[in-house]
Parts: C-alpha cells; structure tokens; sequence
C-alpha cells in the first residue's frame, strides 16, 4: 500500500486555510508569510494526487475530496495537540486534580460516585455546576477539564469533543390538584405556567422539554422544589430527582402517556487540556459511576 507523505504544517495550513478562506489570511494566522503556505498546500497535493481547492474563487472554495478531508484534517490536529501536551507534561506532571462541570439535571449519585472512584486513583474532582453555553466557554479556556451536559444533537464546535455518557429519563410532574383532568392533553400543559430549572435553554433542548409559551426560570434546586411544592407551574424534571416524594407533588400522565422522556448525555472535553491517558480514565470512572447509579 503506497503512503501518503505530509507533515504537521501542510496540515494545519489546509485546515487554516479552509478556516480563513484566503491564503493571505491564513499566513497572518500561521504567523508565516503567503508564498510558504501555499507552498505546504501545493506539496501536499501533489503527493495526495488531488486539488483540495478551486482557486478561481474568491473565497477559495473546498472540491469534494478537499470537503472530505477537511473534518479528518481538524481531528488530526486535535490528536496532534493533545500529543503536544502529554509530551509537556511527562513525565511526572499529570493532573491530580480536576474540575468537572455539570448540568441542573446530572445526578447528584452518579456525581458522588465519580469522585469516589476518582479518588481511588489520587485524582481530586471539583464538582461546578454550570449551565451549558457557560460551560463550553469555561471547557475551552481550559478553566474546567470535562463537562457533563445533556445533548443539543448537533456537533459542538471545531474545539471541544464528545463521548455518550447514558442517558436521562424526564416526566411532567405538578402539584397534586395542579391539573384537574387526566390525562393532561399538550395543550393543557402548553396554556400553564412551566417552571424551567435553567437559565439559558439552547434551542435545540428548548424543542424537546419547553412547552409552555409562559415560563419561570428557578435554576436553584431547592427554591425549584418549594415553587413546584406551592402549585406556582409544572416542570419536566428527571425521575431521579424522586419528586413524588416531594410535599404535595405527582408524577403526570399525559395524553402521549406516562413512560416519560428519553435524553442522551454527554461529556464534553477540550484536547489537549486533559492528557489523553487521564481521559481515558476518567472516562471509564464516568461510565462505571454511571452505571452504578
């Protein structure tokens, strides 16, 4: 089988440049001059066989193999960087202490369990809990190491990468008396006041557990209790919160029944801020806490 032959540079100028859409501004970028850039693309098609761009246009534009490569190209240079940074730390400055952050829904067991199990191997866990789009920000400045949030269904970005954790499942629950007929139809529960345990709600978890036009956000666990306890709306919460045993509080059945609602979760992490081996303990503590739980 013949081998490709290319080098760190050709690819991380072919991802700047689709990044950027000029060579001029993926140079700047690089902090290398015009000419060397494209001299890294030119090699590096001509030992791939193919042009990776049309460079009639303005932007340059990306042709099909070029589109291909592209996503294979920014998970090389994620790898790549991570090896960079296991290569800093060696050989004795592995992380002993971590910080993982976490949504209103992740259970509080499988949390405790996590720094049980971590603890075990001389690893300290900080437990923060954030909501999502903070804590991507908070993921890529390398200000958390790992996340562990619901997922949106779509790819996070060109930083962070993901790995299926379990999942979550969700009910409509209310004070008892809160609805007067059962099952509750959709457009009984949409007509009522919804509590909802965030501060922000991406779009595409909106779809799935925001019904009510008319909400009030409580992203405070216990204050979101004693609103749901006083009748004040209804709530998707998950079912390992138990609010049956809450004060005054019932599980709902609805008009498209009572099994409740499904959510993958995910952990969310940024390459390069967590060695490669650490993740992949931390990983298999994450799923054997999960688990358990």
């Amino acid at each position: 089988m013949n081998t490709v032959n290319f080098t760190l540079a050709q690819i991380e100028a072919f991802a700047c440049v689709c990044e950027c859409g000029t060579l001029t501004k993926a140079a700047k970028k690089l902090n290398k001059d015009r000419t060397t850039v494209s001299q890294l693309l030119d090699y590096l098609e001509i030992d791939l066989g193919y042009t990776l761009f049309d460079r009639s246009t303005r932007p340059l534009t990306l042709t099909e193999p070029g589109k291909l490569l592209y996503r294979q190209a920014r998970l090389f240079l994620h790898e790549a960087q991570a090896f960079s940074e296991v290569a800093r730390q060696m050989p004795g400055q592995i992380e002993t202490r971590l910080t993982l952050c976490y949504d209103p829904f992740t259970p509080r067991d499988f949390l405790l369990r996590l720094v049980e199990k971590l603890a075990a191997e001389q690893i300290t866990l900080d437990l923060l809990m954030s909501e999502r789009p903070e804590a991507e920000i908070w993921l890529d400045q390398g200000r958390a190491h790992i996340g562990i949030y619901q997922a949106l269904n779509r790819s996070v970005n060109d930083r962070l990468q993901w790995r299926a954790v379990g999942s979550l499942a969700l009910a409509a629950c209310a004070k008892v008396g809160f609805f007067k007929t059962k099952p509750v139809s959709l457009l009984r529960l949409a007509a009522s006041t919804q509590l909802i345990p965030f501060r922000e709600l991406p779009d595409s978890l909106a779809q799935r557990i925001q019904i009510a036009d008319r909400v009030i956000r409580v992203n405070e666990l216990s204050l979101l209790e004693k609103r749901l306890c006083a009748g004040e709306g209804w709530a998707f919460l998950p079912l390992h919160f138990d609010v049956e045993n809450w004060p005054g509080v019932e599980r709902l059945e609805t008009e498209v029944g009572d099994r409740g609602l499904m959510h993958p979760v995910v952990a969310l992490w940024k390459p390069g801020h967590i060695a490669p081996l650490q993740l992949e303990r931390v990983m298999a503590a994450i799923e054997a806490a999960w688990q358990e739980a």
